[in-house]
């Protein structure tokens, strides 16, 4: 689901810097910034979407597992894991002022459509409800740790934070016949439950 994430925010931005310069000149491309041996991966005039980092979003998760009916029986299936994704959007052009207006598109395009939901966005993954972007400021320390962590030299780009991105194991954690009636006694004993 992450990486169905980061291709659908790639695609959709690519859309909007289409309509906007007429041109797929810096097309946003889901990777890295730099391979496992520290070399740049970004190729000139192109800018990268990049997973810094995945968070549990804790305020609204769900404990029980969620409970359906397959094929005539209870099954049980682990609560779903909702995300955070920090998310760098980073310019690689050979005219600076050219990564610079890209970046700015983003801003407009991300100011625009900061919630993405499955009415307003048909090519949003299945299982993805709803995605809500944010931007993220962060001051000179923190951005020198974060670049000191990718492994690269400092880049003009963007820090966004997507949220609610959703993972479900489809095993079931459970499974057996569904209640269909419960029984109460009139004399206060315990309540008889039918299954099919």
């Amino acid at each position: 689901m992450i990486d169905a994430a980061l291709r659908f925010l790639a695609e959709e931005t690519n859309a909007f810097l289409l309509r906007r310069t007429g041109s797929d000149l810096g097309a946003v491309v889901v990777g890295p910034i730099v391979n496992a041996a520290g070399a740049l991966q970004h190729a000139s005039n192109e800018m990268r979407l990049t997973l810094f980092a995945a968070d549990e979003e804790r305020t609204t998760r769900e404990q029980l597992p969620q409970r359906s009916i397959v094929a005539g029986r209870e099954v049980l299936l682990p609560p779903p894991l909702k995300l955070n994704l920090t998310l760098l959007f980073t310019a690689s052009f050979q005219q600076y002022d050219q990564g610079l207006r890209h970046l700015s598109q983003v801003l407009k395009f991300m100011a625009a459509r900061p919630v993405f939901t499955a009415a307003d966005s048909p090519g949003l993954p299945d299982g993805l409800e709803r995605l809500a972007v944010d931007l993220i400021a962060h001051g000179p320390e923190q951005l020198n740790q974060i670049w000191a962590c990718i492994g690269a030299r400092h880049m003009p780009h963007l820090i966004y934070r997507a949220r609610a991105v959703l993972l479900q194991d489809t095993e079931p954690v459970g499974s057996g016949a569904p209640i269909i009636e419960i029984h109460q006694d009139v004399h206060g004993h315990e309540p008889r439950v039918s299954t099919p």
